[in-house]
C-alpha cells in the first residue's frame, strides 16, 4: 500500500537522478489519487513507476537504495533514523532510536528487491525470529522484527566498536593471543547458534565486531540456516557466503552445509588475524573460490613468523578441505583457542 512520504521522497530522488520526469511522477501520483478516491489500495508510486514501463526494477533499487542513504525510512513505525552505518547486499542497516524503550539500535532494512517477494519475506520473518531467541554475551541479540508501510526489518543490539575486519584494514595483523581471544569468544558464540538449530554461513571479520571492552560479538545472521526440514533463505545449489572466507562444500552449493562450514571460515577468519591477509588472494572472486576448493592454503606460520606452531596448526585444521577432518563442532575448537588465548606456563601446541 502507498505511503504518501515514502512516494513524495522516491518521486524526487527519481526526478533528480534523470530516471523520469515530473510530468510522468504526477502521472502516476494521480493515479493514486484516483484509486484511493474510489476506495480501492493504491500501489506505491515506484510500482506504478514500474508498470507504466517509465522506470526499471534496477531503477526502481537503485532509487530505494538512494532514498535509505538520505535517512529516507524514519517513517519505520517505533524507531527514529540516526545514521546509516552499513550496505550488504541484502539491505541496509541503520543506527536507529527505538523510541518505545528510548534505547539506541541497529536497524536492518530489507533491500526491496527482497522485500517484493513473498516467499523470501516470510523466511526473512522466520529466521530473524530464530535467531532473536538466542541469548549469548557473544551475539548481537536479536530485538523486533516487523514490516512498517512496506519496509521489512530486524532491530538488534547496537554496538558502538569497531569490526575485527576495520582492525585489520588499519593495522594489519593482530597479536596472536588477542585473535585467540577473538577466535574462542567467536566459536563460543557459534556453539550457542549451532545448539539453537543455527548455522551462520558467512562467518568473517567484518561480522566480528567488537565492544569498548574488547569483547567480541558475532553478528549479521542474515544468511543464517535454520536446521531444520524445511528451506533457509539459501537452498541447494547457490551459494552464500564471502568468497575469501567461504568453505569448499557451501562454494559448492551443497545443501548439507553445517556447523562444519561456520568452522572454516572462521579459521580463513583467523588466518586474515594472524598473518594480516587473506587464505588466498586474487582480483577475481571466482579464482578465490576456485582455490578454496582446490588448494591448501600457506601455513599460517610461514607468512608470519611471529605466529606459534599451536596457532598455525589450529588454523590448518580448521580450514581443512574435508570436513571430517576439522575441528567437528565449535566446543571441541574452543579447547584449543583457549590454550592458545591463556596458554600455560610450558603448553604444548595442539594436535595436528
Amino acid at each position: 500500500m502507498a505511503d504518501p512520504r515514502h512516494d513524495t521522497m522516491f518521486g524526487t530522488i527519481a526526478v533528480q537522478l534523470g530516471l523520469v520526469s515530473v510530468q510522468r511522477v504526477n502521472e502516476c501520483l494521480e493515479i493514486q489519487k484516483q484509486t484511493q478516491t474510489l476506495g480501492g489500495a493504491s500501489k506505491r508510486l515506484g510500482d506504478l513507476l514500474i508498470e507504466k514501463g517509465y522506470l526499471t526494477r534496477g531503477q526502481s533499487e537503485q532509487i530505494f537504495r538512494e532514498q535509505g542513504a538520505r535517512g529516507g525510512h524514519t517513517h519505520i513505525h517505533g524507531y527514529k533514523i540516526l545514521a546509516r552505518i552499513g550496505q550488504g547486499a541484502m539491505g541496509s542497516v541503520f543506527k536507529a532510536l527505538q523510541v518505545s524503550m528510548d534505547r539506541v539500535v541497529a536497524l536492518k532494512i530489507l533491500a526491496p528487491k527482497y522485500g517484493q517477494n513473498p516467499r523470501f519475506v516470510e523466511r526473512f520473518f522466520r529466521e530473524a525470529r530464530a535467531v532473536a531467541k538466542l541469548n549469548h554475551p557473544n551475539i548481537i541479540q536479536g530485538i523486533d522484527v516487523g514490516e512498517s508501510n512496506g519496509v521489512h526489518y530486524f532491530a538488534m543490539e547496537y554496538v558502538d566498536g569497531p569490526t575485527v575486519g576495520q582492525l585489520l584494514r588499519r593495522g594489519g595483523a593482530l597479536d596472536e593471543r588477542r585473535a585467540a581471544q577473538i577466535g574462542l569468544q567467536t566459536a563460543r558464540a557459534l556453539e550457542h547458534a549451532w545448539r539453537h538449530g543455527l548455522v551462520h554461513r558467512d562467518v568473517k571479520p567484518d561480522n566480528v565486531m567488537l565492544t569498548r571492552t574488547g569483547a567480541a560479538k558475532l553478528c549479521d545472521l542474515g544468511l543464517a540456516k535454520v536446521q531444520s526440514g524445511d528451506a533457509s533463505m539459501s537452498e541447494a545449489g547457490v551459494s552464500m557466503g564471502t568468497p575469501n572466507y567461504i568453505s569448499p562444500e557451501q562454494a559448492r552449493g551443497e545443501a548439507d552445509v553445517d556447523i562444519r562450514s561456520d568452522i572454516y571460515s572462521l579459521g580463513s577468519t583467523m588466518y586474515h588475524m594472524v598473518t594480516g591477509q587473506v587464505p588466498f588472494f586474487s582480483e577475481s572472486a571466482a579464482v578465490v573460490i576456485a582455490r578454496h576448493l582446490n588448494e591448501a592454503p600457506r601455513p599460517p606460520r610461514e607468512v608470519n613468523a611471529l605466529v606459534s606452531e599451536g596457532m598455525s596448526a589450529a588454523v590448518l585444521r580448521m580450514m581443512h578441505k574435508d570436513r571430517m577432518r576439522r575441528y567437528q563442532n565449535p566446543a571441541e575448537l574452543a579447547g584449543d583457542l583457549e590454550l592458545l588465548a591463556n596458554p600455560p606456563a610450558h603448553a604444548a601446541p595442539p594436535p595436528p
